[in-house]
C-alpha cells in the first residue's frame, strides 16, 4: 500500500472523523499537545543548561535528572498521542506540507541526538559532574584554575556536551516550524 492510501485510510478512521467534526475536540486536543510539548520541551531544556553549566549548578545533575524525567516521559507521552490525533485529522494535508516534513526531520535528529549522548556521553557528563564546578558561569575552582579551564574547554567536545546544544538548536527549529505548520495548512472538512 502506497503511503497516501496509508494516510487516506487514517483520514477516514472514526477518530480522524469526530476530531474533524466535533467543534471543540481539535480545539481541546491542540491544546493538551501545545502543553504536553512546552512542559516536555522545559524539562529537556532545563537538563540541557544544566548540563552546560549555565543553570541549577549547585545541584548535582543525577539528581536534578531523576527529578525530572517522570514528568518528562508524562509529557513526551502527552504530546505524541495527541500529535498524532491531530495529525489524523488532516494526514494527507500534514504529510505533504513542508513545514511538517521539516518539523520531522527535526525530530528524528533531536532523537538521534539523544541516543548518541546517551550511549556515549551521558556517564562521563555525570562522572565529570562530581568533579568540575560550574566553570562557563565563573564558579571558583581548585588551586590549578587555569590548567583545569583550559581542559574542560577541551573536554566540552569530548565529553558531549555538544549535545545539549544541537538539542536546543534542534528544539527550536521544532517549535517554530510547529508553529508555521498551523499557518500553513489549509483546513480538511469531511462532508
Amino acid at each position: 500500500m502506497e503511503l497516501d492510501g496509508i494516510l487516506n485510510w487514517l483520514f477516514e478512521t472514526g477518530i480522524a472523523i469526530s476530531i474533524r467534526e466535533n467543534d471543540w475536540l481539535f480545539p481541546m486536543l491542540e491544546s493538551l499537545h501545545v502543553l504536553g510539548v512546552t512542559v516536555f520541551l522545559g524539562s529537556i531544556i532545563w537538563v540541557d543548561l544544566r548540563i552546560l553549566r549555565f543553570a541549577n549548578n549547585e545541584r548535582r545533575l543525577q539528581k536534578f535528572v531523576n527529578e525530572l524525567l517522570p514528568i518528562t516521559w508524562l509529557m513526551f507521552v502527552v504530546a505524541v498521542v495527541t500529535g498524532f490525533a491531530l495529525f489524523s485529522s488532516n494526514a494527507v494535508n500534514y504529510a505533504h506540507n513542508i513545514f511538517f516534513q521539516l518539523k520531522i526531520l527535526f525530530l528524528s535528529l533531536a532523537g538521534l541526538n539523544m541516543i548518541v549522548f546517551h550511549v556515549w556521553y551521558h556517564n562521563r557528563v555525570l562522572t565529570d559532574d562530581l568533579s568540575y564546578p560550574s566553570p562557563l558561569i565563573g564558579a571558583e575552582i581548585s588551586n590549578n584554575s587555569q590548567f583545569r579551564d583550559v581542559i574542560f574547554k577541551v573536554s566540552f567536545w569530548a565529553y558531549g556536551r555538544w549535545s545539549a546544544v544541537l538539542s536546543v538548536v534542534f528544539w527550536i527549529f521544532i517549535i517554530a516550524l510547529g508553529r508555521w505548520i498551523g499557518f500553513s495548512i489549509q483546513p480538511t472538512f469531511s462532508g
